[in-house]
């Protein structure tokens, strides 16, 4: 038995394995390729769709805390107004009542005090009395019946305020004080 082999049917026939093998494993490759960027592609969509979902949730709580914070403000407000229309309706001492008022102004306006202290270093604790009247908008002379003084003494710790603000006389104080 002789066999003779050809040896281009051989080189023929090696190369045509050789690409054949290679095509399967450059398919094999590809197709792995292919089926993770799939892969990755579906996590990062689900990803994005779980951080939107995410998004529009936190939104929904913060829109209901906003909610709620506004009309628990808008409770304290009237309470305040009412606790102001009580001390000035009362012919008793007024200082027994105003305690009770500048801790639910605290409660409403929690940083307001402390920002006022930040821009004006030397406040005092009657000026910041004043400046909480001045953030409920109350005219002089209900301030005035208040703090049991009278009113121009009133518009004169308002000037003595303005120039620790370093505010001209056209610069409304109650907006400044009211951005607080």
């Amino acid at each position: 038995m002789n066999y003779k082999v050809d040896t281009d049917f051989f080189f023929v026939f090696s190369l045509l394995f050789l690409g054949a093998i290679a095509l399967f494993v450059f398919v094999y490759v590809a197709l792995q390729y292919y089926f993770r960027l799939k892969t990755h592609q579906r996590r990062a969509l689900r990803t994005k769709r779980k951080q939107e979902n995410y998004k529009q949730i936190e939104s929904k709580y913060a829109k209901r805390k906003l909610s709620k914070l506004t009309a628990n403000n808008q409770k304290l407000k009237i309470n305040l107004k009412n606790d102001l229309e009580h001390i000035l309706k009362s012919d008793e001492n007024k200082f027994d009542h105003l305690p009770s008022f500048f801790s639910n102004f605290e409660t409403i306006y929690p940083t307001f005090g402390q920002t006022l202290k930040k821009i004006i270093a030397d406040i005092t604790a009657n000026e910041l009395k004043l400046c909480a009247f001045l953030r409920l908008n109350l005219s002089s002379k209900e301030i005035s019946m208040l703090l049991n003084i009278t009113p121009e003494s009133v518009n004169k710790a308002r000037y003595r305020l303005r120039k620790k603000l370093k505010m001209n006389s056209k610069d409304d104080l109650i907006i400044f004080l009211s951005t607080i």
